[in-house]
C-alpha cells in the first residue's frame, strides 16, 4: 500500500506526536515483509529521494517524516512471536510498546521497554531503549539477540554476536543510521506483577523531596527502578517520584513504606500491578532536549526548582536514574554508552497555540544552556533538532568506531534522516 498527496487518509498518515512537524512526502509506503522494504529503499535511493523510516507513534525530531521524499512506514510489519521455553520473543520492527506488553503479560514475562505504549519498539531500541526496569534487565538494546537489517544496499541480512558482529553492536543504541531493521529478537524475563506508581509533591516542595530522594538512592536494590519529573500542566506545577519494583513482595512493600515515610507525599497511586506502559503523552507541538546528569548537586536542584517559578504551560522536566544492571554494563559494549550513575534529563517545552511558542522556546533554552555545563554525555533519544555535535555528544567514545561502520554499511549516507553518524 502507497499513500501519496490527496489520498484519502494522507494528511493523517504523515502526522507525527511532534504537531509543529508538519511535512509532506511524496510518497508513504506501507512494507509487510524485508523485501517489501528493501524495494521501497532502493526505490528512493536511486532516485535521489529523501528517505525516513518511521516504527512508531512519537518522533520528536520529525525523523520519520520528510518533505518530498518517501516515508517507510513500518506498522503493518507487526508480528509477535514469544517462544516462552526459550525466553525470546520476535517483535517486528512496526510493533509498539504497549502491543508488546499485553502479549507477554498472559505468559508472565516482561522485556524493559519505555513507559509510553505508542513508542515504536524500533525506534526505542536502535536508540538503546531506556525505562523501568533497566535497573534490573539492562536498557532494551541489552536484551538484543539478533536483528534483521536491510542494508543500503538492498540486500537483507541477520546481525548477531555471531553474524555481522560489527553491525549488530552499532545497531544497539546507533539509531537509525545502519539499515532498515525490519525485526528484533529480545530476550525475555519472568515477572508476573511490580509495585509501581507515582509519589506526588507541590512544585514548593522540590528543593526538599529531591534532596531527600537523591539521599535514598544512595542505598537502592537492582530491583527498584525510579524517575522523576516536573510538569507544568497550565495551573500549578507539580512535582513526582515514580517507583518501580520488581522483586520479592515483602521486600517492595517495605523499601516502598520507607520511602513514603521518608519522602512524605500529598498523595500516592503505587500499588501491585502487571508491568504495562501507560503513560499516555497526548500529541503536542513542542521541542525538546536531554543531559545526563552525573550527579544531581545543590545547585541543580535549585536550578530545577527555580525554572519552574514562572515555567510556561505544558514545560516538562523528566529522569530516569540509572544504577544496576544498565551501569554494569562496559562503555564499548554496545553502542548505548551511558553507563555510569547518574540521571537521565529529559527537558520538553510544549504549546497548544502560536502565541505560546516564544515562551516556551525561551524556557527551554535557558534551562537546557543551565544544565549543560554539568552533563556527561546525553541520551540520542532525547535530542530533538540540534547541531551535529550534539549526536557526536550522544556517542562519546564510541562515536569513531560507529562512524567507521557506517562508512562499511552505508558509504553514501543513505540513511541521514535522523541524528546522523556520518561515514567515515
Amino acid at each position: 500500500m502507497t499513500l501519496r498527496p490527496g489520498d484519502p487518509g494522507y494528511d493523517d498518515a504523515r502526522r507525527v506526536w511532534n504537531l509543529d512537524i508538519d511535512r509532506y512526502p511524496a510518497a508513504i509506503v506501507y512494507p509487510e515483509s524485508s523485501g517489501d522494504v528493501a524495494q521501497a529503499m532502493r526505490f528512493a535511493r536511486d532516485g535521489g529521494l529523501p528517505l525516513a523510516v518511521r516504527s512508531g507513534g512519537h518522533s520528536q525530531a520529525g525523523h520519520s517524516v520528510c518533505d518530498d521524499g518517501v516515508v517507510i512506514d513500518l506498522r503493518r510489519i507487526d508480528r509477535i512471536t514469544v517462544d516462552a521455553g526459550h525466553r525470546t520473543v520476535r517483535v517486528g520492527a512496526g510493533v509498539r510498546t504497549g502491543a508488546l506488553l499485553d502479549a507477554l503479560r498472559p505468559l508472565g514475562l516482561v522485556t524493559p521497554t519505555g513507559a509510553c505504549p505508542d513508542v515504536g519498539i524500533g525506534g526505542l531500541t536502535l536508540g538503546g531503549g531506556t525505562g523501568a526496569l533497566m535497573a534490573r534487565f539492562g536498557a532494551t538494546c541489552d536484551n538484543v539477540l539478533s536483528a534483521e537489517v536491510v542494508t543500503a544496499s538492498g540486500e537483507p541480512i541477520s546481525a548477531s554476536a555471531t553474524e555481522h558482529p560489527d553491525l549488530f553492536w552499532a545497531v544497539r543504541g546507533g539509531g537509525g543510521n545502519f539499515g532498515i531493521v525490519t525485526s528484533f529478537e529480545l530476550r525475555v524475563h519472568a515477572v508476573d506483577r511490580v509495585l509501581s506508581g507515582r509519589f506526588l509533591f507541590p512544585v514548593s516542595r522540590t528543593r526538599e523531596v529531591i534532596r531527600r530522594y537523591r539521599e535514598l538512592l544512595q542505598d537502592v536494590p537492582d530491583d527498584l527502578q525510579t524517575s522523576g519529573g516536573i510538569v507544568s500542566s497550565g495551573t500549578e506545577p507539580s512535582l513526582f517520584i515514580a517507583l518501580c519494583h520488581c522483586g520479592d513482595a515483602s521486600d517492595a512493600n517495605d523499601l516502598v513504606d520507607r520511602w513514603r515515610a521518608a519522602l512524605r507525599p500529598d498523595s500516592s497511586d503505587v500499588a501491585w500491578n502487571p508491568y504495562s506502559a501507560d503513560l499516555e503523552l497526548p500529541a503536542i507541538a513542542g521541542d525538546g532536549t536531554g543531559a545526563f546528569i552525573p550527579e544531581l548537586t545543590d545547585t541543580l536542584i535549585d536550578m530545577l526548582a527555580g525554572s519552574f517559578a514562572a515555567a510556561p504551560p505544558f514545560c516538562t522536566v523528566a529522569w530516569n536514574d540509572y544504577h544496576g544492571a544498565v551501569t554494569r554494563v562496559a562503555v564499548d559494549a554496545t553502542a548505548f554508552p551511558l553507563r555510569s550513575r547518574g540521571y537521565d534529563l529529559f527537558v520538553h517545552a510544549g504549546w497548544r497555540s502560536s502565541e505560546w511558542r516564544g515562551a516556551a522556546m525561551s524556557w527551554l533554552h535557558e534551562l537546557a544552556t543551565g544544565l549543560r555545563p554539568y552533563a556527561a554525555g546525553v541520551y540520542v533519544n532525547s535530542l530533538g533538532c540540534e547541531p551535529a555535535s550534539r549526536t557526536a555528544d550522544a556517542y562519546g567514545p564510541n562515536y569513531d568506531r560507529l562512524r567507521a561502520i557506517k562508512g562499511r554499511y552505508d558509504p553514501a549516507n543513505v540513511f541521514c534522516h535522523n541524528h546522523n553518524i556520518p561515514p567515515r
